[in-house]
């Protein structure tokens, strides 16, 4: 971590001269930090744009919104719709009713949200904070990473502009642009390591920068994500521990610098409700799958690199760990390597002060990012807890592949520095540029996932308008079971939390069942427990809206409530005492919901919901059918289109069936899949060749212990639409 300033040929003048920011009197107005923020601004906004696409960078458009940003943006909605102050600030009993939840738990950006509900009237309804989130945190990243390098090339504004670029770049950034916003604020991590490299100058007042900044940027993290906040922490108890080293200050001091950043970060997590009592909340599953994999770096896992192969993985959970460097990053890496060798003279001797801690601390998260199960590629190197007996304790960690994301940054300033301390500026000028296009274009794959899997469609299945009328009548809105205690038997499945969330949201009213990345235990023992068994001992609430299973609508007709409370609507059961809805009191038979189980299954409502998108770009057609005037037209590359089925009798066999034809000369080929959510497993039909005559398909599957299955009508590679029809679950084997 050295300035290249001192020598036109790259050379440095003093072996263990620390980071130095160039002074100057009169420092020019493309050297200021003014100048940097505004480039950083262009290049955030034009980067997040290219990436995102136009549509998600509108607050008010929430229709792109599925998955993890769902129910991110349930959390923030609830959250700002609440007219009260809670303590934790984040606490909110909207969300989670009645026990309530702090909405930092659900993984959200929390600081984000704190800001902006002051200004919620100011705000539309809808409202998301996604894309103005990315735009920042492109700003954020361009800006800390201009920063640095600055200090570790001096006066090179090109050089600094060029190797910022590569951090816009980087590929755990943009992964996780699909649907992980607060996890891309990794913007933290360069700006620790800026905070760290400023600690080493030996200006008056660079002690008492280095404090400030630490614990603002400590606070500032842990209100955004803890798996950064622990890394910016570990960078800085590496920067007091060089001060110390270099005795800039006492080891008392640095006790005390330490101790206020962590107070910083603690008060922050007490006041966002991050603090669970008793911890419970803290321990869920996922630890040593969730890792990296010691082939990371060089592995671009399902995306296409220009030179490197895609590489196998020990589990599915190691895209956690995703840490690929890129071809760029990688070839530079390999020439800066070879011209260390040739020019030994011109490398200067780090300073260990300062090296050794940050070394350290980037040691430690490589390894904590491993796990206590290394791998490389599909084999297990070394379990070092094969029994798990300590592994428990790691838990909160549980996602740990992140961890490298610190020493992914150092590694990278670093590769980059290189070629300035090594060859004469125009040449390094010229590799990194050149690097920087081959990076770009080595990366565009995952680039084009993320913009297209942020396009699909995911339309929600609550068509009738008796939905849009429960929050007239309703305060609450209760499903049961609860998404939290039955991802897949809860009523609309998987995605179930979205649809029903969204509707809270549409209709302002507080709902028990949501998604988190972290659940209370108080508030699981009561969804998961209490709630269900309250059904057969009290009469429903006047004030809520229940959304039920067959089994639990039983219960109610059974019980205090009595028979006639509840009602078939769009495949789901609805239950009031307040009003009928106009709808019968008399309940689809097991037989009926059988045969009904596929919503939509013709097409013929002339809109594609509640059928999602993967992959594929989908609309219901009128060129061609089956039976009736309408059929699902599926075009683009190969992908499915898909819908969840719960209430299917666990064990029990049934069988998918549908109708497909094609354009005529189209090339793809058509198949059907069942997936078991419970097991994670999938049956398929056999693949077809399609062609404009309407061929059956079918698969029998039996049925996982939710009773759930998710089918998709899959499309394979080349031109052409392929038509679906007459969607259809049945009893029994395939005939």
């Amino acid at each position: 971590m050295k300035t290249a300033a001192a020598s036109p040929s790259g050379t440095s003048s003093e072996a263990h001269s620390p980071p130095a920011v160039v002074e100057s009197a009169d420092r020019r107005w493309h050297e200021s930090l003014w100048f940097d923020l505004g480039i950083a601004l262009v290049a955030g906004f034009f980067y997040a744009l290219q990436v995102m696409g136009p549509t998600p960078l509108n607050p008010r458009n929430v229709n792109w919104v599925a998955f993890d940003p769902a129910y991110h943006y349930i959390g923030w909605e609830l959250y700002r719709q609440d007219p009260h102050i809670h303590w934790p600030i984040t606490y909110t009993d909207r969300l989670g009713y009645p026990k309530g939840e702090s909405v930092a738990l659900l993984d959200l950006n929390p600081l984000m949200a704190v800001v902006l509900k002051p200004l919620s009237p100011l705000l539309p309804e809808p409202a998301q904070y996604f894309g103005i989130e990315v735009i920042l945190v492109c700003t954020l990243q361009f800006f800390f990473a201009m920063r640095l390098f600055r200090m570790l090339l001096g006066p090179n504004v090109l050089g600094a502009a060029l190797c910022s670029s590569f951090f816009l770049l980087a590929p755990p950034l943009n992964y996780r642009f699909w649907g992980h916003y607060s996890l891309s604020n990794q913007w933290l991590l360069v700006a620790a390591l800026y905070v760290f490299a400023q600690a080493q100058q030996e200006s008056p007042g660079a002690v008492r920068r280095f404090a400030i900044s630490g614990m603002v940027l400590a606070a500032i993290a842990v209100g955004i994500n803890p798996y950064l906040a622990f890394e910016v922490l570990l960078i800085l108890v590496a920067g007091v521990a060089s001060l110390v080293w270099r005795k800039r200050i006492g080891a008392a001091q640095g006790v005390g610098i330490l101790a206020a950043m962590a107070g910083a970060g603690f008060a922050i997590a007490y006041a966002f409700g991050l603090v669970i009592s008793g911890g419970r909340g803290y321990g869920s599953g996922g630890y040593r799958d969730l890792s990296m994999n010691l082939l990371a770096p060089i592995d671009p896992r399902s995306w296409n690199s220009l030179l490197f192969p895609r590489l196998h993985s020990a589990s599915f959970g190691q895209y956690e760990g995703y840490n690929y460097l890129g071809a760029g990053v990688l070839i530079i890496a390999v020439i800066a390597v070879v011209a260390a060798l040739l020019h030994r003279k011109k490398l200067a001797a780090l300073d260990k002060r300062w090296f050794v801690p940050l070394a350290l601390c980037c040691l430690l998260l490589s390894v904590l990012a491993l796990s206590t199960k290394i791998t490389l590629g599909a084999r297990t190197l070394i379990d070092l807890d094969p029994g798990q007996h300590f592994s428990a304790m790691f838990a909160p960690l549980r996602a740990s592949g992140r961890l490298f994301w610190a020493p992914y940054y150092a590694l990278t300033a670093g590769i980059l520095a290189l070629p300035f301390l090594l060859l004469r500026k125009r040449w390094a000028t010229v590799l990194i540029a050149a690097a920087l296009v081959l990076q770009f274009a080595d990366t565009a794959s995952l680039r084009h996932w993320v913009r297209t899997t942020i396009s699909e469609q995911h339309p929600s299945p609550l068509k009738s308008p008796i939905w849009a009328t429960l929050g007239a009548q309703h305060k609450n809105l209760i499903v049961l079971p609860a998404w939290q205690c039955a991802h897949n038997a809860s009523p609309g499945g998987p995605e179930g939390y979205r649809f029903f969330g969204f509707l809270a949201i549409q209709q302002h009213m507080r709902i028990n069942s949501y998604q988190s990345a972290r659940y209370t235990g108080v508030a699981q023992d009561y969804h998961c427990t209490q709630a269900v068994a309250e059904l057969s001992q009290q009469p429903l609430g006047p004030d809520s809206a229940y959304v039920v299973t067959p089994e639990l609508a039983d219960a109610i007709a059974h019980g205090p409530t009595g028979p006639g409370k509840c009602h078939d609507v769009d495949n789901f059961i609805l239950c009031s005492t307040k009003i009928d809805f106009g709808l019968s009191p008399v309940l689809m038979t097991p037989e009926e919901r059988i045969e009904h189980a596929v919503a939509n299954p013709g097409f013929e409502d002339g809109e594609l919901a509640p059928w999602s998108t993967n992959g594929v770009e989908a609309g219901v057609s009128t060129v061609t059918a089956h039976a009736g005037s309408h059929s699902l037209a599926e075009t683009g590359g190969a992908g499915t289109v898909y819908q969840d089925i719960n209430g299917l009798e666990p064990g029990r066999t049934y069988t998918l069936s549908a109708w497909v034809s094609a354009a005529p000369g189209t090339s793809p080929t058509a198949q059907l899949t069942a997936y078991n959510p419970t097991d994670n497993t999938a049956v398929s039909s056999s693949s077809v060749r399609c062609d404009p005559a309407w061929q059956r398909l079918s698969r029998s599957f039996i049925v996982g212990g939710e009773g759930a299955v998710r089918i998709h009508l899959a499309r394979g590679p080349g031109a052409g639409a392929v038509y679906w029809d007459d969607v259809h679950i049945s009893e029994g084997e395939a005939q």
